[in-house]
């Protein structure tokens, strides 16, 4: 059973759950948290436009909202690099300074606001604001670089400088523009003015490229502290050109502000966000990675082409178009080098490989015919002795031929590997019926193990979707029942049961049982595969064929002793 089709129920008596419980009770936590910053954003909406108890509270209401999101924000970041990877530590932590930066920003605006009575502009926050953007930047910049190879550090870097000038080709035209042309300001204020969208611009691009080269899980959390960046974009342009039309005046706009650290607090809270980095190689690119660059471009010509439409277009704005473009061709000159590199690196990979699939034809061929054929002949000779030998020399020579039978049925095993997948490497299945290949199986079992007791109960009479390799699936699970129960009289039961959509069979033996930290290691799974210890080829087998039929095998415990191997397969549909 799949981790996406079984019931949720299930989990509490699933003994591999116990992650996933957590992970679960973590979204249920994470759901609330998303219903709670909900609430606050419609709450700040509703008092910033109805004005609730008079200017005076709405002030108030305003500066403690302000400052509350962006102290949420820096502590759910705190909170993100204590939790997160080694690799990743680092660029967290630059990304809470920077937050908290603007959360000291907060703070004092509302000191000036609330007791001084106006707020200086330029002024003493602005200091912390501007301030942190350089550590959020740094620290995206840090994590979008982790385990990445020089080549992929390239490409990132030259797709954060196309978004950049995209993106300020956009301002430009729409706050930069018009900032720059007012003429009754001082020069300091203009440029800290100015500062605002440009820095804006950096963070937005860098926020955009990480999200873009996230890879899940990450990629989500990622992606909402992007979207948080770029609403404090969206605010910081908003109040940058309302400094120039009259002066800014609290309203409704502030929650702009509310949503942007809100956001940033939900992506640092997401379960997922202190995830590792993924350490697959970067030089495979994702169709998102390549594509999410040409958005901003797209944007950025379709300003430029309204403000030639309506003769607006300066040499400013020219300047920048043709920049854009240049920095596209530059980033998929790159690409496209990398991508021949890799053609000519998978070229010389399938020589390779269609090398090993000649050796490895051989090698089945060799263990198929030779070393099978010359088994048998000894189990032939072997049987012939058995009447042959007093008592003392029966047990020696009964040892040799349970040896001789172990190396045929091995064979056969890896005779299974090999018609396991067809030519194509695809998978065919059909219709195999359960009861019949299950009964046969367990038959061959008892005239292989004659001093084990076989008992098969109910099978479920219907069709799983399979291949005939379903009886290797069976096999190799009895002879795991049979080889490693130590019981004075060995024991194995067969069971089965159905619902609408799966069959489960049930392979009970009354051995030493396995121990719940071994359950997934004796299929081979992890990043060692036949290599972890406890790992057989058989179990192996089973679970590449059971995961290959789309079902799911496991291992539970007996109530009388030993271990249960419990088969889900997916009944057939036609």
């Amino acid at each position: 059973m799949t981790s996406e089709s079984k019931p949720e129920w299930l989990d509490q008596f699933d003994p591999r759950a116990d992650s996933r419980i957590r992970t679960r009770v973590g979204s249920v936590r994470y759901r609330q948290v998303w219903i709670a910053a909900i609430l606050a954003v419609l709450c700040s909406a509703v008092w910033m436009h109805a004005t609730v108890g008079g200017t005076r509270a709405t002030l108030v209401f305003s500066n403690v909202s302000l400052s509350l999101g962006a102290i949420a924000a820096t502590g759910a970041l705190g909170l993100l690099t204590a939790q997160s990877d080694v690799s990743d530590r680092l660029g967290w932590g630059l990304v809470s300074v920077g937050a908290g930066l603007y959360a000291v920003g907060e703070l004092s605006w509302m000191g000036y606001e609330l007791w001084v009575g106006g707020v200086p502009y330029p002024g003493l926050p602005d200091l912390f604001y501007l301030g942190g953007y350089p550590f959020i930047a740094a620290g995206l910049l840090t994590i979008a670089i982790t385990r990445h190879r020089p080549g992929s550090v390239l490409r990132i870097g030259l797709d954060g400088v196309l978004v950049s000038i995209a993106l300020l080709t956009v301002s430009w035209h729409f706050v930069l523009e018009p900032i720059l042309a007012v003429s009754d300001v001082d020069r300091y204020t203009l440029w800290v003015s100015v500062a605002y969208p440009a820095l804006d611009i950096v963070v937005g691009s860098v926020a955009f490229i990480v999200a873009a080269n996230a890879r899940a899980p990450r990629r989500v959390p990622i992606t909402f502290l992007a979207a948080g960046v770029f609403v404090w974009a969206l605010a910081d342009s908003v109040f940058a050109f309302l400094s120039f039309g009259g002066g800014y005046v609290y309203n409704g706009f502030d929650t702009i502000w509310l949503v942007g650290y809100l956001a940033i607090a939900l992506a640092a809270l997401h379960p997922a966000a202190a995830t590792p980095p993924s350490p697959t190689d970067r030089r495979r690119y994702e169709f998102w990675e390549t594509v999410a660059p040409y958005a901003p471009f797209l944007l950025a010509m379709g300003v430029t082409g309204y403000a030639v439409s309506v003769g607006d277009l300066g040499p400013v704005g020219l300047g920048l178009a043709g920049t854009a473009l240049l920095a596209l061709v530059v980033r998929q000159s790159y690409v496209f080098h990398d991508a021949s590199v890799l053609s000519r690196r998978l070229e010389r990979n399938e020589t390779t490989l269609a090398r090993r699939n000649e050796e490895l034809v051989l090698l089945n061929r060799i263990v198929r015919h030779d070393i099978r054929n010359d088994m048998a002949v000894v189990l032939g000779w072997g049987s012939e002795l058995e009447d042959r030998v007093d008592a003392d020399e029966r047990e020696m020579l009964e040892r040799m031929l349970n040896t001789t039978r172990h190396t045929i049925e091995l064979t056969e095993t890896l005779q299974a590997f090999s018609e396991a997948w067809d030519s194509d490497g695809s998978h065919e299945m059909t219709a195999i019926p359960l009861e019949k290949t299950l009964t046969e199986t367990v038959e061959r079992r008892r005239e292989a193990y004659a001093g084990v007791d076989f008992d098969i109960g109910s099978i479920p009479r219907v069709d799983v979707r399979a291949s005939p390799l379903l009886s290797t699936v069976f096999r190799n699970l009895l002879n795991n029942a049979v080889q490693h129960n130590d019981a004075d009289e060995p024991r194995i039961e067969i069971s089965g049961d159905r619902d609408d959509d799966t069959v489960r069979v049930r392979i009970s033996d009354n051995g030493s049982g396995v121990p719940p930290d071994q359950r997934d290691v004796v299929f081979g799974r992890g990043e060692r595969g036949l290599e972890s210890e406890g790992s057989g080829i058989g179990l192996y087998l089973v679970d590449t064929l059971v995961t290959q039929y789309g079902g799911d095998v496991w291992i539970e415990s007996n109530e009388a002793g030993g271990a249960v191997f419990v088969v889900e397969l997916r009944r057939y549909r036609g």
